[in-house]
């Protein structure tokens, strides 16, 4: 998916289709032949210059910026040989060039340092494929680029997930893996040393979520219940005790664990609460009682930072844009400090502090570039930024972007984000961009998501593109996800960008005829859903990994997703009950492929595990034997949403080409002839599926 796995911190498992891209919109007054893309040369009325697709997906941008236990390297993802790999640089010469010390081909998902100052434990996968397999990097400290890389797992059917090191031996990193059997994940100790892997407990209650104790156990988790209800149990005496199991529909999700104190602090929409809140439970009586909850009670809670105790010290909610709560006074200070040094419109994220070093590590989020990384001295006031550059692009050439909201034809409110071009916001070719998930949300900052470049590159091209956080978003609170269930596809979620649509043409802002969709996983389902089932509304769409099947999406699942799927029965159905697979053939684009009207532009990877190439296929192929316009672009090299650099590239120039042709926004003739031949490459004759 977009939505890359971290799989260094906690189990979650990745059982929910992520985010990508959408559908169209038409010329008024146009045939599809006669309508004609607006060329750079032209001059579209807003546009001083296109930003250029490699500068807004530079190979330059940094991300997982994390510095070594000892304070003496900053190590950091970067694009090099067509992947992320990892670059290190001395903490102590920030000034001097960073050096790979990878050098894949498959971008590495997510790393760690090791308590060993000289090591790096890293993951990755292979082109997609989401069996993801554990590395160790030596480094070299005289020479880094002469490190040495080490695989200490070697089963390329399995999927393992690195949960953390333990606190009490070094050679210890703790390891979720069905490794055993494919249907079950259990729980594993593996040698930094020698790269054995020993059991240490099985997983018997479907664990979804993990809390360790300075051992390396796992000490507290989370399973996912068949009727989507969440129980807790901690580990004791070689048993696993259920603490609570919630009602169905009900979030809990763990946050910290206190093993000395044997208690937790969790987030919970339990209880009759309908916004998550910071709940802290004693593990022994069970008790709960609720520390924090939004003081505007409109957002479930996003972030907590502890002091040096584990206690709160930030509580950050997050509905349009993000909030933070300090409660203590010197915290308050700190961040009024800290926002004082910026003059731009930003949001600050306290990631983690540092205790022993009085360190405060941050975030800083802007609407129109990536993120900037900083250390906080609190005692001294002084703020010094982590390897930050100026982007590689204009940012004044980029959209004006904002939370809106508006309201459904039920009467439901919908938070959403709008993305302008600059100085123009009339009668615009406009781009819905739904989220994957559909278990996730969009937020505001640049970096926050794939599809916020993409959604600035498209305003640049002259489009309003709306990004809704429609029912069954995260955020917003348990009832606002209930109301996405049983309701994709013809439902309530559809009718969320529908009506988004709508508000926008009523402002003005888009042209009606105009109209495209796009988005991937989840979205690229909803485009395709809009397709089919509200045909009029879209003049174009493309469907980036996208379901087009209910049923196959369903069935395709491999086997260690069946324990977790507990919210997919409740919200999509379960194909093996009669009722629900005939209301899912009923939601399912590929049934009523007759009833579609726009072009089409198909994304795939060909080793996606979750929306496997069967979905794009099967589409493709009904809309080939009706001679219907739709495009195919296929990286057999890819998996869940592009990584590769020149896959990203090539399909994002496809993308901008289908949307100029069939909705009349600008397109760039000074496009890497490198990318387009590349494209060329990706294109797949339907007539020969």
């Amino acid at each position: 998916m977009m939505t890359n796995k971290n799989k260094l911190t906690r189990l979650t498992l990745s059982v929910a289709l992520s985010t990508i891209l959408g559908t169209t919109a038409a010329l008024s007054g146009c045939t599809l032949s006669d309508k004609q893309p607006i060329r750079e040369t032209e001059s579209v009325q807003h546009v001083s210059a296109f930003v250029d697709v490699e500068s807004l997906f530079s190979t330059s941008e940094k991300k997982s910026i994390s510095m070594s236990k000892d304070g003496k390297w900053i190590a950091f993802l970067k694009m090099h040989n067509g992947a992320h790999n990892l670059f290190v640089v001395a903490a102590d010469e920030p000034d001097m060039t960073p050096v790979p010390v990878t050098n894949l081909i498959d971008s590495v998902d997510s790393f760690i340092w090791s308590v060993n100052h000289n090591e790096i434990i890293f993951s990755k996968d292979h082109q997609g494929n989401e069996n993801s397999q554990i590395y160790k990097l030596a480094l070299n400290d005289k020479a880094p680029t002469a490190s040495t890389m080490t695989r200490l797992t070697h089963d390329d059917k399995v999927d393992y997930s690195l949960l953390g090191q333990s606190e009490l031996n070094a050679d210890v990193l703790v390891v979720a893996a069905n490794h055993l059997t494919p249907e079950r994940i259990d729980y594993f100790h593996l040698s930094v040393d020698t790269g054995k892997l020993t059991q240490t407990q099985t997983n018997s209650v479907s664990l979804f979520e993990a809390q360790l104790s300075k051992s390396g156990q796992v000490a507290l988790g989370l399973a996912l219940n068949a009727d989507n209800s969440r129980s807790m149990y901690r580990f004791t005496d070689g048993r696993w005790l259920k603490v609570m199991t919630t009602e169905p529909g009900e979030i809990l999700e763990l946050i910290s664990f206190d093993e000395q104190t044997n208690t937790a602090f969790v987030a919970g929409s339990i209880e009759g609460r309908d916004k998550q809140e910071l709940i802290k439970v004693d593990l022994e009586s069970k008790s709960i009682e609720t520390v924090h909850l939004d003081p505007e009670n409109s957002s479930d809670l996003h972030h907590v930072v502890f002091d040096e105790q584990g206690q709160p010290l930030i509580v950050s909610y997050y509905g349009g844009r993000l909030r933070n709560y300090p409660l203590t006074d010197a915290a308050a200070k700190a961040l009024k400090q800290i926002k004082s040094r910026f003059t731009q419109d930003i949001e600050v994220k306290v990631d983690k502090i540092n205790h022993k070093e009085d360190q405060w590590l941050l975030t800083v989020s802007f609407a129109d570039q990536p993120d900037q990384k900083y250390a906080y001295y609190p005692a001294q006031d002084e703020l010094t930024g982590l390897l930050n550059e100026a982007p590689g692009f204009d940012p004044t050439l980029l959209g004006d972007r904002k939370s809106i909201t508006y309201t459904a034809s039920d009467g439901v409110e919908i938070q959403a984000y709008l993305t302008l071009p600059k100085n123009l916001n009339k009668n615009l070719p406009t781009i819905v961009l739904p989220h994957g998930g559909p278990w996730a949300r969009d937020q505001w900052g640049y970096s926050s998501g794939y599809f916020v470049p993409v959604a600035h590159y498209f305003a640049n091209r002259g489009y309003a593109v709306l990004q809704p956080n429609f029912r069954g978003s995260l955020g917003f609170g348990k009832r606002f996800v209930q109301l996405g269930e049983k309701n994709w596809g013809t439902g309530t979620m559809q009718h969320d960008l529908t009506d988004g649509v709508n508000y926008l043409i009523e402002q003005g802002i888009a042209d009606k005829q105009r109209v495209g969709i796009m988005g991937a996983s989840y979205g690229g389902y909803a485009a395709l859903a809009g397709a089919t089932f509200t045909p009029d509304v879209y003049k174009a769409v493309i469907s980036y990994v996208g379901p087009s099947s209910l049923v196959t999406l369903m069935e395709s699942f491999p086997a260690h997703y069946r324990p977790y799927l507990g919210t997919w029965y409740v919200s999509v159905g379960d194909p093996e009950v009669a009722q629900d697979r005939a209301d899912m053939e009923s939601r399912s684009p590929i049934n009523f492929v007759d009833q579609i009207k726009a072009p089409l532009m198909l994304v795939q990877g060909a080793n996606d595990p979750r929306v496997t190439q069967v979905e794009s296929d099967n589409i493709a192929r009904a809309l080939a034997a009706k001679n219907h316009p739709v495009e195919y672009i296929l990286a057999k090299d890819e998996g869940h949403g592009f990584m590769k650099q020149s896959n990203k590239l090539a399909s994002i120039v496809a993308m901008e080409r289908f949307f100029a042709k069939h909705l009349g926004g600008g397109t760039s003739n000074k496009v890497d002839p490198a990318i387009s031949a590349h494209l060329e490459t990706l294109r797949v004759d339907i007539k020969k599926l």
